[in-house]
């Protein structure tokens, strides 16, 4: 039996995989024990000398710049301090989440870079999703070093991309 072949725009995709996971950035957070948030790295991560509040701020404030460059006029949120509240990090996250949906989607559909960006549009996104699920990995780690492991409920959670774009 043949396989109905079903089109899909390639920058569509993208997109959704961005979306679901800059959710994840948020998803985390909501699910992460508060004495994590400020507590000094253990040492068996101590070389990246930053606590889990200054990764999310870290994963937040990159790729800005590329984004203001492309659009002058896009609500690019700014950048967070090294010890944003959760609150604070949730509602940044979440505002980076919709402007890079517009300014990629947009520079996507038009054939356009980012600009500062040293790849394509595609690439970004990309990039970005690599990027954020490192350090999303080593926030799961540093919360298990803290005494505090992720429940099996959010370390599934992670992997449920549908779920999360359409958060």
């Amino acid at each position: 039996m043949a396989r109905r072949s079903t089109r899909h725009d390639p920058a569509e995709a993208l997109l959704r995989a961005w979306s679901a996971s800059a959710r994840m950035n948020v998803f985390l957070i909501e699910r992460l024990t508060p004495a994590v948030w400020l507590a000094p790295p253990p040492e068996a991560v101590a070389r990246a000398n930053r606590t889990i509040a200054a990764t999310f701020a870290h994963m937040h404030n990159c790729g800005l710049r590329y984004l203001a460059r492309t659009n002058p006029d896009a609500p690019v949120p700014a950048e967070l301090s090294r010890r944003p509240t959760a609150a604070q990090a949730k509602k940044a996250l979440a505002a980076k989440r919709r402007v890079v949906l517009e300014v990629v989607g947009e520079a996507l559909q038009q054939g356009r870079r980012i600009v500062g960006f040293p790849h394509d549009a595609a690439s970004y996104l990309i990039y970005y999703i690599a990027h954020d699920s490192h350090h999303r990995g080593q926030i799961a780690l540093q919360s298990r070093l803290l005494g505090h492991p992720l429940d099996t409920d959010t370390m599934s959670g992670l992997w449920q991309w549908t779920k999360r774009a359409a958060e």
